[in-house]
């Protein structure tokens, strides 16, 4: 996630940097030919996009941080995978089968296959967890 981390905070700081007359801008008034900001609206837009952007990237690497990799409640389970920016939720009753591979648990569903990531989980309480979910 730190890819993500530094990429929205990049965003973000052009951005705000351009809509406030930043040292950014006043270094591209040197090379391009810049009114105010604000008298073109395509400029404009274009960096309120990009602060959208910047800002989703933001709070997907932070909420990231604070989620845990696998939660199981009553009849859910959800996980951070490799494949996906956002976490997976899906059923347990459509789990056919969870297999440890090395540093990733392998978790096939009815519909796709998701790995995640578990080195930084202890070994006894992931073979508890897959011991239940295979039963």
């Amino acid at each position: 996630m730190l890819p993500i981390l530094l990429t929205g905070f990049s965003l973000t700081y052009v951005s705000i940097d351009n809509i406030f007359n930043g040292p950014f801008r006043n270094f591209l008034k040197n090379y391009i030919s810049l009114n105010e900001f604000g008298s073109n609206i395509r400029e404009e837009v274009l960096y309120y996009l990009i602060l959208l952007v910047g800002g989703f990237q933001l709070f997907t690497a932070v909420q990231s941080i604070f989620q845990p990799v696998l939660e199981i409640s009553e009849h859910k389970i959800a996980m951070r995978t490799s494949e996906k920016l956002l976490t997976v939720i899906k059923d347990i009753q459509d789990l056919q089968e969870a297999v440890l591979h090395e540093d990733y648990v392998k978790f096939t569903f009815n519909d796709e296959t998701y790995s995640v990531f578990v080195e930084n989980i202890e070994a006894d309480e992931l073979e508890s967890l897959l011991n239940e979910l295979n039963i």
